[in-house]
């Protein structure tokens, strides 16, 4: 992404992860039609990636198209051929603005955490509370088949990164590890429990099969997740 995209990217996920089911062109929740949001109050590029996520996740990416992203958007043809060089682009940046809004409401949810146990417990219920308030956001992340029309490298959204909650993490882990509080495991395991648990209650859950609201169960997933990670 150039450098002149990333400000705009920055204040996308910002709106992203305050609550990605207020779409611009929507009327805030409970409210009737009329009160719908003045769209002007957000960038074009915003407009697309809200709609984008809206549509995508309503009807699908192959069953999207530029036209009805215009539609959506209130954006001409040619503005979203301006912000973004094919649909495909707009799916990879909504993807981007999605991993970094997960992220940093992560992040921000540890900032005053730096023991191994809370912060165990910690990540693994803001992980589940994100989900739950970001319902159409998280159906794009954990349910759609990037793979099938994303070309090249598809980062997950919780890979151990080089940002400040990949940092923090491996810090605390580290810690933990050393400190005799956590078991000494392989990367991959401690981060299989940390993020693969709630991804699986969460999917489950997106689909129906969980009833239970993420956030209902968020301490007892987080207690078990620490018990399996813990020194004995």
């Amino acid at each position: 992404m150039a450098k002149s995209d990333e400000s705009s990217a920055g204040r996308v996920s910002q709106q992203l992860g305050e609550n990605p089911e207020l779409l611009p062109t929507q009327p805030l929740a409970g409210e009737p039609k009329e009160n719908a949001r003045d769209i002007s109050q957000f960038t074009p590029k915003q407009r697309i990636l809200a709609a984008a996520l809206k549509l995508f996740v309503e009807q699908g990416y192959f069953r999207t198209n530029v036209p009805d992203l215009s539609r959506e958007s209130q954006c001409s043809v040619g503005s979203i051929y301006h912000n973004f060089k094919n649909k495909e682009e707009v799916a990879r940046a909504l993807y981007t603005e999605g991993i970094i809004a997960f992220r940093q409401a992560l992040f921000q949810s540890l900032s005053s955490v730096n023991e191994a146990e809370p912060f165990v417990k910690k990540i693994v219920i803001a992980f589940l509370q994100f989900s739950e308030m970001n319902h159409q956001l998280s159906r794009y992340l954990w349910l759609s088949r990037h793979n099938e029309f994303l070309s090249g490298i598809i980062h997950h959204p919780t890979r151990v990164g080089f940002d400040p909650l990949g940092r923090k993490l491996t810090r605390i882990i580290r810690k933990g590890v050393r400190d005799g509080e956590i078991r000494d495991l392989k990367a991959n395991i401690i981060w299989s429990v940390l993020f693969g648990v709630p991804v699986g209650y969460v999917r489950d859950w997106l689909d129906g099969y969980n009833e239970a609201l993420p956030s209902e169960v968020a301490e007892t997933i987080a207690e078990l997740c620490w018990r399996s990670l813990k020194s004995q």
